[in-house]
């Protein structure tokens, strides 16, 4: 696994062995998740299935101000401090479950929570519920979640909608935005 983009281009990062613990996001949707959003200088991230960090990583090697990694798995997480220690970033890293950081980080808003839990994984709609509870999602902000490609989940979740759905071999990328009253079509303007 490598950062693909930016500053840290080519940069080899390590993994855990084995998939069971982490299933890293390959190359290609790492390519497409980045061409379909923009990192900006002001640009924050929350990596929250983290594994490696190869997300929030790459995020700050394309000019991203800011990446917040967790993972539940202490191992995980002695990797992400490694790959971050390779490339001099002093970012946050927390080792905790998903809704215990989404807690914590309450009241802090990220522009992209990325979300890879594994495969096993069946508490999307408790994700969704975290994120608007806490208030962690900027107003133009979108949630990611890379999914298995048979795994469905909803089009609205709490103040989330689904805009955009992409394919890529056996996994697909879901990406929610922040409901608006905009997002309710104006007929009147029609007639």
């Amino acid at each position: 696994m490598r950062i693909i983009a930016g500053k840290y281009k080519r940069t080899p990062l390590k993994t855990l062995e084995g998939e069971e613990i982490t299933r890293p996001t390959r190359d290609m949707v790492k390519e497409a998740l980045f061409s379909s959003i923009g990192i900006y200088s002001d640009t924050k991230v929350l990596d929250l299935f983290s594994g490696s960090g190869a997300i929030g990583l790459e995020a700050l090697s394309r000019g991203a101000e800011d990446a917040v990694f967790n993972d539940i798995n202490r191992d995980a997480v002695r990797i992400i401090k490694e790959n971050l220690k390779k490339l001099n970033e002093n970012r946050t890293v927390y080792n905790m479950d998903y809704a215990g950081c989404l807690n914590t980080l309450k009241g802090r808003q990220f522009d992209y929570i990325y979300c890879d839990p594994p495969y096993a994984f069946d508490r999307y709609d408790d994700i969704f519920e975290k994120v608007s509870e806490n208030d962690v999602l900027s107003h133009d902000g979108i949630l990611i979640m890379e999914v298995r490609k048979d795994t469905d989940l909803k089009d609205h979740c709490q103040d989330l909608s689904k805009y955009k759905e992409k394919r890529y071999g056996i996994s697909k990328l879901l990406y929610y935005r922040k409901e608006t009253n905009n997002d309710q079509s104006d007929l009147s303007g029609n007639l």
